[in-house]
Parts: structure tokens; sequence; C-alpha cells
């Protein structure tokens, strides 16, 4: 199935990585930083379509995020995704282009889904929050609570069957706040009908190859057998 955007090649190593991003979030995370779906501001709940849902979201000043920003990274991919890719906010790179994950760490995700049979215009990716945090800092507790409502209504109307969870802050974010990357990498959870599976960020295994290259690899062939039981 194609996705309405275009996908734009990239060198895998066009830039260096910003110091500190996309860095794991420390400690666990306070309970009222995930907001119930039933506390979704009642315009977005209404919305039961992507492209409509993009206008709304693109007008978000929920936080402050949006003033410092470029503008705002929707997502992109298939409205119809059976699967979904969860980072935690968009770099400088996306900031710039509008669009999710075609820094470094975007080039070497699409390396990983080609090479594990995925493409693209099958998935659909997003992030935590849809601005570019200051100096690609990680997402404030009161910054997400403000931007989760924008997911959640991205997740309710693409209707995934697996999200996969990129870095920490996606994962306790989406699934538990006591998840923790190194320790729970590669298991999967059962959520509102979703399975989940959560794995490091590709920022991550940039910084670190030596010892997470094989481990995302291993991730990824479970999201494909994952894949082929629930959707083959």
């Amino acid at each position: 199935m194609k996705s309405r955007s275009d996908i734009i090649q990239h060198s895998l190593f066009e830039a260096e990585p910003v110091p500190g991003q996309h860095r794991l979030f420390s400690g666990r995370a306070p309970e009222n930083t995930v907001p119930r779906v039933e506390d979704r501001p009642a315009g977005l709940a209404a919305i039961d379509d992507l492209d409509l849902l993009r206008q709304t979201v693109l007008k978000c000043r929920q936080c402050c995020l949006r003033e410092g920003a470029r503008g705002v990274v929707f997502g992109e991919g298939n409205p119809k995704a059976d699967i979904m890719f969860v980072g935690e906010g968009p770099g400088k790179t996306e900031d710039e282009m509008g669009r999710p994950f075609v820094g470094r760490a975007g080039q070497l995700l699409d390396l990983m889904l080609k090479s594990h049979g995925f493409s693209r215009e099958e998935i659909f990716i997003a992030n935590i929050v849809k601005c570019r945090p200051p100096g690609n800092r990680l997402p404030t507790p009161q910054e997400v609570e403000a931007c989760l409502p924008n997911l959640m209504a991205q997740i309710r109307v693409i209707r995934p069957k697996i999200i996969v969870t990129l870095g920490a802050l996606a994962s306790q974010t989406l699934i538990n706040p006591g998840l923790r990357v190194t320790r729970d990498r590669g298991k999967w959870f059962e959520k509102d009908g979703i399975s989940y599976i959560v794995t490091f960020h590709p920022a991550a295994v940039l910084r670190d190859e030596r010892n997470k290259k094989r481990l995302i690899w291993e991730d990824f062939g479970s999201l494909k057998r994952k894949y082929a039981e629930l959707c083959g």
C-alpha cells in the first residue's frame, strides 16, 4: 500500500548526532504524565479521518514547544498501517523537513525496515511530541502530557495491530512508567488490543553500535514474526 508522502532518500551518515539527542528518560515517570484516553479534548475524540486529524494537530498550541519549532511534525505513512513506530520527538532535520525520522537515526530505521521486509509505505511513524524540543532535549512531563492526546488520536484512527516503541520515553509513556529499555527490550506487551514491543531508539544504536546493533536486529526479527502471526 502506498503512503501519501514521497519517501526521500538520504545518506546514512549525513551528519553527526546532536549530543544528548534521544537520551534515555531517567527515573520513573510520574503517573500523571500519561493522560487518560477519556481526557482527550472533545475535538480530537470526534475525529475519525487522519487528514482531518493532521489539520487539527497542525494548529495545536497546547505547550510552548511550537513557539521554538519551525513546524509541527505530524507523522507519516500508511493511514491504515498494521504497524506503528513511535519515537520521542522531532530532531533538527525532522523539524526542518516536517517529516519524522529523516536524519541519521531515520536512515538507520529505513535500513532495518528494508532488511526485514518492511517499508515506509506499509507502516506509520510518529513521535510522542510533535514539535522539536529546544536543543533536541528530552520532552518534559508537561510537554508529554500536552501532546499525548494527539498521538492517542492517531492510534485510535489508524488502529494498528502492533506498536514498536523506540526508546525509553515512548516505552514508558505508552506501556508502563517502570519499563527500562536495557532490561525490557525485545519483550512483548498487550494493551487495549494492541501488541507492543520495546526496542532501542535508532539514535542510541548509532551511538553504541557495538553493543546495541545486534540486539535491535533481534527485536526487528521478533517484529517480523509477530507481524506474520497477526497479519500474515
